[in-house]
């Protein structure tokens, strides 16, 4: 390696530092709700459906949070900054064969679609399940008081449906980490546990909201969660 080349790469190295991508709350609801989804997975093909109706209720609190937080949280969190129109993103598609893009400062145009059917699916799921009557009817759902018996049976039916597509498009989620981390050599994990990635000195800092804000909205999330594990009778 000569000198002008080493040179070149001291002067690169210089140029950049750590940039916060993340704040904690989008890290640790990114992290509970994969886990969660895992435990209701496995509690459902187990017929644990005591410990599957309490998983639903922690991931109906962490939707409902991440929506929260996608309108009054740090600014990479907000759905106003990287929801992007049909143009944006078929221009970003148009450079997916490319290894040399910049890093995007928080979700892509292409993930953000990804973000959004996730979220959508998991709570269309949830709901599902709420009103969801078990055969044997001992673990129907909370909700489930409003519909009738067949009915019930029905939403049931979709519930495990639709779940089955969350898990399809988990997979499609899962398969573009691997492809921006093969192909265009980029870490999409590493940000989502530490926060922090490396970027160009001149790259936007993310704007951090309080925490403050987050523990209002947890304090009505967990209201909302309460009054529908109760069927709404107070």
């Amino acid at each position: 390696m000569t000198s002008s080349e080493v040179g070149r790469m001291e002067a690169a190295f210089a140029d950049t530092t750590d940039i916060r991508v993340w704040d904690l709350p989008v890290r640790a609801m990114h992290w509970l709700l994969a886990i969660g989804i895992g435990v209701c997975w496995w509690t459902g093909i187990n017929n644990e459906l005591e410990y599957h109706l309490w998983s639903g209720y922690a991931i109906l609190w962490i939707v409902l949070m991440r929506l929260y937080w996608g309108l009054v949280g740090s600014s990479t969190a907000r759905f106003v900054n990287f929801v992007r129109g049909p143009k944006a993103i078929l221009d970003y598609v148009g450079t997916l064969h490319r290894r040399d893009t910049p890093h995007s400062h928080g979700h892509n145009a292409l993930g953000a679609i990804s973000i959004i059917v996730m979220l959508g699916l998991v709570l269309a799921v949830i709901i599902l399940g709420l009103f969801a009557v078990d055969v044997d009817g001992l673990y129907s759902g909370p909700l489930s008081s409003y519909v009738t018996f067949k009915q019930g049976r029905h939403l049931a039916h979709l519930h495990y449906h639709w779940f089955n597509v969350l898990l399809w498009v988990i997979a499609l989620h899962l398969a573009a980490v691997f492809f921006y981390f093969i192909y265009k050599r980029q870490n999409l994990v590493g940000p989502m546990i530490s926060g922090k990635r490396r970027g160009d000195t001149g790259d936007a800092e993310m704007k951090i909201a309080p925490l403050w804000r987050f523990a209002i909205g947890a304090v009505i999330d967990t209201a909302i969660v309460w009054a529908v594990s109760i069927s709404f009778y107070f």
